[in-house]
């Protein structure tokens, strides 16, 4: 039920397309934001978190 609500249902969903010249960024944003390096995360939050605000759930 929940990978239905987040992630596989077609109306909520979205795809994003990564292109092989994006790959090397990709992955390393993902492993800045689901890794082990805590002070790269908050800096990159404090930088950047400003341009995601509109998005936020608060609710």
């Amino acid at each position: 039920d929940m990978m239905w609500m987040t992630t596989m249902n077609p109306k909520t969903r979205r795809l994003v397309e990564i292109l092989p010249e994006d790959a090397e960024r990709t992955a390393q944003i993902f492993d800045m934001l689901l890794g082990d390096n805590l002070a790269g995360r908050k800096e990159h939050i404090a930088d950047n978190g400003h341009l995601y605000i509109d998005m936020l759930d608060l609710s």
